[in-house]
């Protein structure tokens, strides 16, 4: 089923019934309350509503016109090239993030977000849970549901903004004129109780599933008490993480008092036995009510998956399936297709974007070979070019997520077969792109003859898509809370359950299973784990940086990016057509410390209500 239950055809009429401006707590509007007296006045409208905050608020992070707008966030982790001159991942590739506006000036972002729709989300939030007892038509029990869904949603909000900002703004209800908006930040730990508040109170509100209400799976999507469990055990983990589990900031505040809100003040390793027992209630819940790692191999805990393949495109990609705990549910005419740079059966999308977002060499090192091994890729100051079969020997080695992720370079994607213009759209350009005709010769070597295509295209997100355009990005999904186990329970120096954790995601992929102990070797393990599985999934940008990741400045953030190079007999996309390929600096990306947290619009700082972000 295409849409499940957004239908955004009828709610843009009443978006502007609650609706305020996009500057920081603004006083609000009231000039509708006869629109909100309409509004809930029926389910129909008062669902409306609701579905509306869904769109609005999941969206965060994805470009459909916040933040970025043009590019994604792996842009600016290392994983794929940073896109086009006129997009918001390039000008921070190349002068870092900002608390001005930059040169995507629709979306009025500072860097890779728009703190200011954060507060006109969540007060749409707060509307439909003042307001939804007023619905005449609808029951007491779905009442309570929709509470719970609305909290929710301001929690999910509270939960990007904590690992984007530190400590921001507590509200906790929808403004009225007479109310003081001048609300200052709160402190890291403050933010971080009230969010776990929040998801509190959602998760005893929330049904466990919602296949059996509203009859015919109509409201199948919609989150659930285990998509609540999931965002509290995330929220959790970035508080045990390093960059803010510290007895000192990243960098210091001018006043000393301000530095509670980047920064808990002191390290705790009890956070990180908070954060196992959340993620363990998800597993527990999830066993509970049909949510698992999709594993149909049948060889066993501890055994490499025969099925790699088929079952990580299904749990990134195949419609409500029983990985996924939340997705994000929108199809406005195909723009997540279009600002994400995806290769897929999107044409336009992959002649204007995504040969500007190819896979870079510092992302495709971490995939590893069938046998759990490293490849053996080419690297920058080699003698000469490695010879095509290189290449394609290569791409028959390498794990099967790859073959997912990536449209390979004159190989193709195993992710949508059957579909032969899908495949060769993207790879057949990215050689025409590349502008090296019949007869060329290798006098480009060692250099970048071009960049932004690197070893391919994504096609995550796509397996077994067919004809469909657009793609329902995972939130949430089982995997992650195995290798958040996995990381927790290593960090709390528990190796034996960290390698369990760990070695169900590692072998699902179709790997053997890994053995080190060693804390220190095992902490690269499973971040190096989570870099392959969590691919374009908006992990990285943050993960990174709250690890505090060694490589950051060198080769995530910052750093030389480096993209492979391929030299062919003809403009074609056949294996046929390769001769030879080689590694070459594309290009460097600026990092400084003060990125470990995106900035404040620097037009909000100037009110005098909040401090900006250090270093800024």
């Amino acid at each position: 089923m295409k849409k499940i239950f957004i239908i955004l055809s009828i709610i843009g009429c009443l978006a502007g019934s609650y609706s305020c401006q996009d500057d920081f707590l603004q006083k609000p509007d009231i000039s509708g309350t006869v629109d909100l007296e309409k509004i809930y006045s029926s389910t129909k409208n008062a669902e409306s509503a609701l579905f509306r905050c869904y769109r609005d608020v999941l969206k965060h992070g994805w470009p459909t016109g916040i933040g970025l707008g043009h590019g994604t966030l792996g842009a600016i982790s290392g994983e794929v090239s940073k896109g086009w001159s006129w997009h918001a991942t390039w000008q921070i590739c190349s002068v870092g993030l900002m608390p001005t506006r930059h040169t995507n000036s629709t979306t009025g972002s500072a860097g890779a977000e728009h703190f200011g729709q954060n507060w006109e989300y969540i007060r749409a939030c707060f509307l439909v849970k003042e307001n939804i007892d007023r619905v005449p038509d609808m029951d007491d029990k779905m009442k309570g549901y929709i509470k719970g869904e609305a909290t929710a949603l301001i929690a999910y909000r509270y939960m990007g903004m904590f690992y984007r900002f530190g400590g921001v703004p507590i509200v906790k209800g929808s403004f009225m004129p007479e109310d003081d908006l001048a609300i200052p930040r709160f402190s890291l730990q403050e933010t971080l109780d009230y969010t776990l508040e929040l998801l509190d109170e959602a998760s005893n509100a929330l049904p466990d599933s919602w296949a059996n209400i509203g009859g015919n799976g109509i409201y199948v999507g919609r989150i659930t008490k285990g998509a609540a469990l999931a965002m509290k055990a995330r929220l959790l983990m970035f508080a045990a993480r390093p960059l803010f589990n510290s007895a000192t900031p990243y960098l210091d505040f001018d006043n000393p008092e301000d530095n509670s809100l980047i920064c808990f003040g002191k390290v705790d390793p009890e956070r990180w036995r908070t954060a196992i027992a959340a993620n363990e209630a998800v597993l527990t819940w999830a066993a509970a009510n049909g949510y698992e790692l999709i594993n149909t191999g049948g060889a066993g805990v501890g055994q490499p998956n025969p099925n790699a393949g088929e079952d990580y495109g299904t749990a990134t990609s195949v419609l409500n399936n029983k990985e996924v705990l939340l997705s994000y549910k929108l199809d406005e005419d195909g723009q997540i297709a279009l600002y994400y740079n995806t290769s897929g059966n999107y044409p336009e999308a992959t002649r204007s974007d995504s040969g500007q977002s190819g896979l870079l060499t510092n992302h495709l090192e971490n995939y590893y070979d069938k046998d759990g091994n490293d490849m053996d890729w080419p690297k920058v100051g080699e003698s000469k070019p490695r010879p095509a079969q290189n290449w394609l020997d290569n791409i028959d080695k390498v794990e099967p997520r790859f073959r997912m992720d990536v449209c390979a370079i004159g190989v193709g994607s195993l992710s949508n077969p059957g579909i032969s213009t899908w495949q060769h759209t993207a790879w057949g350009r990215r050689l025409v792109n590349l502008e090296i005709n019949s007869g060329a010769t290798s006098g480009r070597f060692p250099e970048a003859s071009q960049v932004g295509y690197g070893a391919g295209p994504s096609t995550k997100f796509y397996y077994k898509a067919g004809s469909r355009l657009w793609f329902e990005p995972p939130l949430f999904r089982m995997a992650e809370i195995y290798l958040n186990l996995a990381e927790a329970y290593n960090e709390a120096g528990d190796p034996v359950n960290a390698l369990k954790n760990l070695n169900m995601v590692h072998n699902r992929a179709g790997l053997p299973s890994i053995t080190e102990t060693d804390k220190e070797q095992l902490k690269r393990r499973i971040w190096r784990e989570k870099a392959i599985e969590y691919f374009h999934e908006n992990h990285r940008y943050y993960d990174a940086k709250h690890w505090k990741h060694p490589e950051i400045a060198t080769n995530i953030h910052g750093g030389q990016k480096r993209e492979l190079q391929f030299r062919v007999t003809a403009n074609s996309g056949s294996a046929s057509a390769l001769i030879e390929y080689w590694d070459a600096n594309a290009y460097v990306t600026y990092w400084h410390p003060k990125m470990f947290l995106e900035p404040f619009l620097q037009d909000e700082v100037n009110k005098g209500i909040i401090v900006q972000n250090p270093g800024y």
